[in-house]
């Protein structure tokens, strides 16, 4: 496994891990994001070729989300009994953990070489009071990758007050390796039979839970993302695309497929712990970003986001997202690539 870094501005380091195949994928210690994923010839991981671009352009593309990932109502937490006030940074609501959160903070980082498994472990300690959140939290996300084109991310933290966490990876995915291309064609496998509404265009969640089945929210047996992009779904129409919270039907399940992206002869697996899964179908409209000179399209990603289903103040059928002092939170999810012969 080749293993090489470099500057890549604002103070931040560009990592970078090559297998036999010749795949690449490259982290930065900025938000502890992947930066790069290519394989084929293609970069299938849509980002920027600085920190500062992604500091000036969009901080989410690639990055380690938290405290917590998505919408919080309000921002407002009930934690241990005591309700806690969150920096409202997409008035009012909370997203993506607060204003200048992990995804804009650079994260120690430390190298390591298992021969077959190569990776790095980002730390990042979060101050008591962090856009509101309770208690100091030290947290290490660990992104390894190995000759079988396997990227795992390990997530570890430890608060010294109760707390709530729900951390995510925002990797936005094209297969086609192009922003400018619109993703209809990929086909979309999701090992779940219920999604979570959206109340309005605020994008909290309604309150209930919804069936897949009989929806163009159904990718149960596999279907292009077309079938959602084309339907008159009141949800889908709400926000132009996908932007919903996915049930897994066996959460938990680490050796079981729960998603599958693909296109032609490449498909990106995913296998998790966490009970679901946010697919967001980057529903910018004509306000899309330039990645790698490239203008992002309508559709021009989908993101494949494991977590604790927002919404979860609400609907506590969701789960638990609360941290206890002292206990050690864990997680782990991981991206399979595969090229048919």
């Amino acid at each position: 496994m080749k293993i090489s870094t470099k500057d890549f501005g604002s103070k931040s380091t560009l990592i970078t891990f090559e297998n036999k195949s010749g795949i690449k994928i490259s982290f930065t210690d900025l938000g502890a994001r992947i930066v790069d994923l290519i394989v084929l010839g293609k970069n299938i991981v849509l980002g920027f070729e600085s920190a500062q671009e992604y500091l000036e352009k969009d901080s989410y593309p690639g990055a380690t989300i938290g405290r917590t990932a998505g919408r919080i109502k309000n921002g407002l937490v009930e934690i241990s009994g005591k309700s806690f006030q969150l920096n409202q940074n997409e008035f009012p609501q909370a997203l993506h953990g607060g204003q200048e959160s992990f995804d804009r903070r650079l994260w120690k980082f430390d190298i390591f070489d298992k021969g077959d498994v190569v990776g790095v472990h980002f730390d990042l300690i979060s101050p008591d009071g962090d856009n509101g959140y309770p208690g100091e939290l030290k947290v290490r996300v660990t992104h390894s990758f190995d000759e079988n084109g396997q990227w795992k991310i390990e997530y570890r933290a430890i608060s010294d007050k109760d707390t709530v966490f729900n951390p995510t990876g925002h990797a936005y995915f094209n297969l086609t390796g192009d922003a400018s291309q619109v993703i209809d064609n990929h086909k979309l496998k999701l090992a779940s039979s219920w999604f979570v509404p959206l109340k309005d265009k605020s994008e909290v969640v309604r309150g209930d839970i919804a069936m897949t089945k009989g929806t163009d929210f159904d990718f149960q047996s596999g279907a292009n993302l077309s079938q959602a992009f084309e339907s008159s779904n009141k949800q889908i129409s709400l926000v132009s695309g996908i932007d919903h919270p996915f049930l897994l039907d066996e959460p938990g399940d680490i050796k079981k497929e729960q998603a599958r992206l693909s296109l032609n002869n490449l498909s990106l697996s995913v296998f998790t712990d966490r009970p679901s899964i946010v697919i967001f179908t980057a529903n910018f409209g004509d306000k899309g970003t330039i990645f790698r000179g490239n203008t992002e399209v309508h559709h021009g990603a989908i993101t494949l986001e494991t977590q604790v289903a927002p919404g979860s103040q609400q609907i506590p059928e969701l789960g638990d997202i609360s941290l206890k002092a002292g206990n050690l939170y864990k997680s782990t999810t991981i991206y399979q690539l595969k090229i048919e012969k």
